[in-house]
């Protein structure tokens, strides 16, 4: 089903990059027979409406973060109440590694970053994106999965910041402090994490690399990417090969947010054919009405982080040799199915029932 989008032309900037996804393939002045190659299913999800009385949805063209870092809220508020006038749904992409918060109600948000508790406030109907990457089997494997077979003890792996000495928690904790009052005191635009993310890291890891029902393999890091910064980042970097190969070298890797209620691991894990520990931090993931993730990965809520070894163990005893081999091709057919950039589009307008049964 393609949705026919209205895009306000009072948004149009020169800078492609802060364009959503929706916007960046309708406002292309390419040759439409391109579209395809260079968009893949987007090109089939979306048609650019006259008018907005002749739309299905309204998308704001921009990301909410240009609206909220350029000061420009009163011109994505023109659009929303025009929406409104036409009772048209309105549909708002945020990205980054902050929540949105947007100010209105009654608007469909989709974040990487979303508070679960939160779905429903001013009644907005908040859903997830996932962090798009690209097909790491293509990118990593040559093109074919490479399964595990099933070891007595699951092996728990983790490459990331999650180090660091004291001295560097307590200054990670009295910024995040700061922050925090910082943005509760209106001086921030974007909400700071509710706790330290790298102690919280070390925390969990903690709990596993204590324990003999798992074996752990963890590359720990005192800093982000190892240090490692370029404008554009390289994928074959060593870092990130040893990063790829430590997910590989693992039956489980520990999926947990960082500075955002998001984790890009867990999607690159999925990517690769592996099963995820998913620390739930009351996140909100994509297509969580449709998807059973807690059949596909080791699922922990917080208050289950004490437990965390034990149920990886409990989980990984009762799959079969063949049970845990479907696994990892179910997680990697998830990912293809639903959460790569193609088949997130593909699905998109699964968000709107209300418009299917017009």
């Amino acid at each position: 089903m393609a949705l026919s989008v209205y895009l306000d032309d009072r948004h149009r900037i020169s800078d492609r990059t802060l364009l959503t996804d929706v916007a960046r393939v309708l406002w292309d002045d390419g040759p439409p027979e391109n579209r395809r190659d260079v968009y893949g299913a987007l090109a089939d999800a979306f048609r650019l409406a006259p008018d907005i009385a002749q739309s299905d949805i309204c998308v704001l063209p921009l990301v909410w973060n240009y609206y909220v870092d350029r000061r420009r809220i009163d011109l994505a508020m023109q659009t929303v109440e025009d929406a409104r006038k036409h009772g048209k749904p309105i549909v708002i992409f945020s990205g980054g590694d902050f929540t949105a918060n947007v100010p209105f109600a009654n608007v469909t948000v989709f974040e990487r970053c979303a508070y679960r508790s939160r779905r429903g406030w001013r009644g907005n109907r908040i859903f997830a994106i996932p962090s798009f990457i690209g097909d790491y089997v293509e990118m990593y494997c040559g093109g074919e999965l490479r399964v595990r077979e099933k070891g007595e003890l699951p092996v728990v792996g983790f490459c990331g910041q999650a180090a660091g000495t004291t001295l560097d928690f307590i200054r990670r904790g009295i910024s995040n402090q700061w922050r925090r009052a910082a943005y509760a005191l209106h001086l921030r635009r974007w909400e700071p994490p509710p706790f330290e993310p790298t102690l919280f890291r070390k925390r969990v890891l903690d709990q596993l690399a204590t324990s003999d029902v798992v074996r752990t393999n963890f590359l720990l890091r005192r800093r982000y990417r190892a240090g490692y910064w370029a404008p554009k980042k390289d994928p074959y970097h060593p870092t990130r090969l040893e990063f790829v190969q430590n997910i590989l070298d693992s039956d489980y890797t520990v999926c947990m947010r960082g500075g955002g209620n998001f984790s890009v691991r867990f999607y690159e894990v999925l990517s690769l054919g592996r099963i995820p520990v998913f620390v739930d931090t009351d996140c909100v993931l994509p297509y969580d009405d449709i998807l059973p993730y807690r059949q596909l990965c080791v699922w922990v809520d917080e208050d289950e982080i004490p437990r965390i070894a034990r149920k990886i163990a409990e989980f990984h005893q009762a799959l079969s040799p063949s049970e845990f081999v479907d696994l990892q091709r179910r997680c990697r057919a998830v990912w293809e199915e639903y959460l790569c950039r193609d088949g997130f589009y593909r699905h998109f307008h699964e968000h709107f029932p209300e418009l299917q049964r017009c």
